[in-house]
């Protein structure tokens, strides 16, 4: 599968000409009842969460891997399984010498943000606007809000993303995004995609994340549309202190730029 359409699968941040929505309250509302079931609290009271993570698309595995995160910071360490080594310290992007992975900075700012996106969706510089109930799948349909982002705000703030939340448990269910990264906002606004999250399983002490997730084409009148076109295996989470250095540029490293 070309590699420029592996990154339309994965990540976002947006703009979707809906008209003009008024912002959501952060008290009791859509952001409040996902941040609740998710366990925001104990997620800003951990260091750093570790995971092994596997991604495929078109039938191959086009990540494998270790995954570290700061939970508040931004900061990302993964080690893949060829050796190599990409670390995002919360401004810059570095990966060791030799490393063949394509657009490094996309992956270690993608797989962190698809992992804690139910903590993530009122940062600063978001904003959350009601959009009503929607289908996703089979003519069931969810709350939903769009989500955008601020001028400046990360490496694609023109991506944009619909939220899905399950009535049932409040939890985070699906994302529908498009990716900006490198690509023309018009451009991308035809492809846009979702991730829809499964196996919701408890971390340390309260913190609730989803350890599989799957691909899926989306439209906006429909939601999911045809069957996954890729799939991702978060296993062996743990919340953990960062030994000193775990998130700082690795000797022999080299940049990893933006597009």
């Amino acid at each position: 599968m070309p590699h420029r359409q592996l990154f339309r699968f994965v990540l976002a941040a947006l703009v979707l000409a809906l008209g003009a929505l008024p912002t959501l309250a952060n008290d009791g509302d859509f952001a409040d009842d996902i941040h609740r079931a998710h366990g925001l609290t104990s997620w800003q009271g951990a260091d750093a969460l570790a995971a092994d993570l596997e991604v495929w698309f078109g039938g191959q595995k086009a990540i494998e891997g270790t995954l570290t995160m700061g939970t508040t910071g931004g900061e990302v360490h993964l080690a893949l399984a060829d050796g190599s080594v990409l670390v995002y310290d919360g401004r810059d992007a570095w990966m060791s010498a030799g490393t063949t992975l394509p657009r490094a900075r996309f992956h270690l700012l993608t797989w962190p943000y698809f992992v804690a996106a139910p903590m993530k969706i009122t940062d600063p510089g978001t904003h959350l606007a009601a959009l009503g109930d929607r289908p996703l799948r089979d003519g069931q349909a969810m709350p939903t809000a769009r989500l955008t982002f601020g001028a400046g705000v990360g490496d694609s703030p023109d991506d944009w993303y619909i939220l899905y939340r399950d009535p049932k448990t409040d939890h985070l269910a699906a994302m529908a995004y498009i990716v900006t990264y490198g690509t023309p906002t018009a451009e991308a606004e035809q492809e846009p995609h979702a991730i829809t999250y499964h196996d919701v399983k408890e971390v340390g002490d309260g913190v609730h994340l989803a350890t599989r997730w799957q691909f899926w084409n989306w439209a906006e009148d429909a939601g999911l549309v045809g069957e996954p076109i890729g799939r991702a295996a978060i296993s062996n989470l743990r919340f953990f202190e960062p030994q000193a250095g775990t998130f700082e540029r690795p000797v022999g490293a080299v940049e990893a730029p933006l597009p």
